[in-house]
């Protein structure tokens, strides 16, 4: 499928042969969009550009686990941070929306969007526009944001602090004591995710 808007094409990649193309627009989950396309975690109908003669403007994909029939998570969104800013706002607009319509089953209840940014995104002009930028998209097109969160990591340089005798570290008995444990996470939680689903179910059901 290929939409054309004035001088705007608007069309999914072709397959891996078109990850370079897809590629132009730097993101931290660039490197792993062959590995995703060859294990059924993206189709190539999944991801889309936007493009002006060869030069690509904006591009939208979706993730899925492998062999899902339908994407989980909108993963990646991207427009030309070089382009001017009107026209690069609307570009990525008119994209998410074609392609939405293309990809989603129910475009009136696309599933969340997903984003790895600098924790101290806001501190630099920057990396403050390209958030916004995309923030902005989101928005035009009905999204509002849900949670921010910091993201901690270990690093194999970092030293491993000696357990203390305060805590015992055990494998689970069973798949009845996990899920009991994780329904007892969720009493007070202050995680996101965690609130919005004790608005719709029970904590076992939560954690199962």
């Amino acid at each position: 499928m290929t939409v054309k808007q004035n001088d705007l094409t608007m069309r999914p990649i072709t397959g891996r042969e078109e990850l370079d193309l897809f590629s132009q627009l730097p993101y931290a989950l660039n490197p792993e969009l062959a590995d995703d396309l060859a294990a059924g975690r993206r189709r190539r109908e999944w991801m889309w550009v936007a493009q002006r003669g060869d030069r690509l403007l904006a591009r939208a994909a979706w993730w899925s686990r492998p062999g899902g029939d339908a994407p989980l998570i909108l993963d990646v969104l991207d427009i030309d941070d070089s382009a001017p800013g009107p026209d690069r706002l609307d570009i990525g607009v008119r994209l998410l929306r074609t392609a939405m319509a293309a990809v989603l089953p129910d475009p009136s209840r696309p599933p969340e969007y997903s984003r790895f940014i600098p924790p101290e995104w806001r501190d630099n002009a920057a990396t403050r526009q390209v958030v916004e930028d995309r923030m902005t998209v989101l928005d035009r097109t009905g999204a509002r944001l849900f949670v921010e969160r910091l993201r901690l990591e270990w690093s194999p340089t970092s030293p491993v602090p000696v357990p203390g005798k305060r805590l015992l570290f055990r494998p689970v008995r069973d798949a009845g004591e996990l899920v009991a444990l994780m329904a007892l996470a969720l009493d007070g939680t202050l995680d996101a995710h965690g609130r919005d689903e004790l608005t719709r179910m029970s904590p076992q059901e939560a954690a199962t």
